[in-house]
This record gives structure tokens, sequence and C-alpha cells, in this order.
């Protein structure tokens, strides 16, 4: 196929120049910008051969999980290009997904249905897609320089690794809920192995409460993503009995304080249609600054 666009391995020369690249949108793309900082492999950009201009970013983990960046879709004062070239974009990124055994799709919204529509056209099957709103929060608050009002019936504290065999319910829990895509449930040995992944490369913080004489987890709240600016927020999650109490406001307060301590602001991406996180996040001071997407296709 003859075009002036190729994809092509992101060589350590040209690293720094994807990182500026994606600093521009980097709310959007936290998760690769963070691949792009620690010098992850499979990372891949679509370029336009003739001017070595940038126009993509690709990340693969695991070679099943696609993250994506595709500012053009979008910014159409930097990227003007006309229906020839944008159908040479497609064909190429086309050839590109075509060879791959994608399963998980992330990023953002418009990017997501970029990628699905040209998977779909490639014969893959789309079993699931799942629409969130992306919030920004700066951090600057009177909220985050005021002494934190403490609770007598919940600690809240920063896990380390030590912690992960107290976790498993509530990681059962998230995942369930929040993650599964099938009525399958994970075993206990693969939540051990996300929960020291988690504890060893994020931040966690955990509300303990006392039942029955036992400190139990019963909230958390952790990051996901880290990039030059934005520390992302996942695995929010508060076991049932404990809902509707403020726990999880208290969770996230505290590692917001600990997030704007290294100096980063806050992003975060939530289900459209779950009104009472959305309701705990404006009272944190989160804003709605646009629209992410996860997608799932059998491989």
């Amino acid at each position: 196929m003859k075009t002036n666009f190729k994809i092509l391995p992101l060589s350590e020369n040209e690293r720094g120049k994807a990182v500026q690249f994606a600093q521009k949108s980097e709310i959007e793309c936290t998760a690769l910008m963070e691949q792009l900082l620690k010098s992850a492999e499979d990372i891949y950009v679509l370029k336009e051969t003739q001017t070595d201009v940038l126009c993509a970013l690709f990340y693969l983990r695991n070679k099943s999980t696609l993250f994506h960046f595709i500012p053009f879709l979008k910014d159409k004062e930097n990227f003007l290009f006309d229906e020839i070239q944008l159908k040479e974009l497609r064909d190429v990124v086309k050839e590109f997904l075509s060879v791959q055994k994608l399963f998980c799709i992330y990023g953002e919204y418009d990017g997501g249905k970029y990628i699905n529509s040209i998977l779909e056209e490639c014969g893959k099957i789309k079993i699931a897609e799942n629409e969130y709103k992306l919030l920004k929060n700066d951090l600057r608050g009177e909220l985050f320089s005021k002494p934190i009002e403490e609770r007598n019936d919940v600690i809240v504290r920063k896990c380390s690794s030590e912690d992960a065999e107290n976790l498993i319910e509530l990681e059962r829990g998230y995942r369930t809920e929040e993650v599964a895509i099938t009525e399958n449930v994970e075993n206990d040995r693969i939540i051990r192995f996300i929960l020291s992944k988690t504890l060893n490369t994020h931040t966690v913080f955990v509300a303990y409460k006392m039942q029955e004489g036992i400190l139990k987890a019963v909230a958390k709240a952790a990051t996901n993503a880290c990039g030059n600016v934005y520390c992302q927020i996942g695995g929010v999650y508060t076991c049932k009995e404990e809902r509707n109490k403020g726990i999880m406001f208290y969770v996230m307060l505290h590692l917001l304080r600990y997030i704007k301590a290294q100096n980063k602001e806050s992003n975060l991406f939530v289900k459209i249609h779950n009104e009472s996180a959305k309701k705990v996040y404006a009272k944190l001071g989160y804003k709605e600054i646009g629209k992410y997407m996860i997608s799932y296709f059998q491989k």
C-alpha cells in the first residue's frame, strides 16, 4: 500500500518527541503517557513520512490491550488533512490493527469509536462498549488546603504490599461490579496477582473499620496511571454495606491530598449512569471535560 503515512515502533531517540506530542492532551491519555515516561516497549507512532510529523500513538500492553491517542480526529487546526489523507490514515491504522489479537481498547471517546469501527470492519466481534465521563480536578480548592476533619469510625491509610490479603474481598467486589464483562468470577490467585502489582506500582488508600473486633477494609481508591501532570484515579470501590456513609469521599480526600503533595493534578473516568459516584466526585471538585471509552472484543 503506497501512502504518506506509516505506523512504526517508537524509537528511543524519538521518545522525547512523542512525550511532547502527548503532553498537549495528557488528560486524555494518561496511561499511555506513563508508559512513554517509563520507556516501555510496544509503543507505536503513526507519522507522516514526508514531514516526520506525529499523528497518533498506540501502546500495546501484553499484546492484547490497546491504549490510543489520536488527536487528528478532533484537532482540525493542527491537522489539516483532506479526505484522501484521512482515508490513507484509516487504511494504515486498519492494516496495523488487523494483525493484532486485541481484547480491550482504552481511550478518549472519539478515538474509541474510530478504533471500534475499524476492528469491526476487520471482522472482529465486539463484546462490550462502555462509555464514561472524563473528569478533571486541579486540586486547588479550599478542600485541599484546610485540615481534614477526622472521623472516629474509620481509619484511612496508604497501603503497601503487606495489605494485599486484607484487600481481596474489596478487589473482588470492584472487579465483579465495575470491571467484569462476563459472569465468571476471578479466583483468588488472579486477584492476589492484580493486588500485588497495583500495590507495588501505584498509590492505594484504604478505609478500615472495626467490625466484630476486627479491622476490616471497607473502601479503597488508587492511582492507576501517572504522567507529567496528572495522576489518574481508578479502582474506586466501597463494600455494599458501607455505602452512602461518606466513606468514599473521606478515602478520596486522603488520596487527593497525597497527589497534590506530589505537585500533580487528578483525572478519572466514571460510568455515565453512575450518579452516586458523580456526586461524590463533584463534591471533591472534579469537573467534566470530555468522554472516555473502554471496549472489549473477542480475541
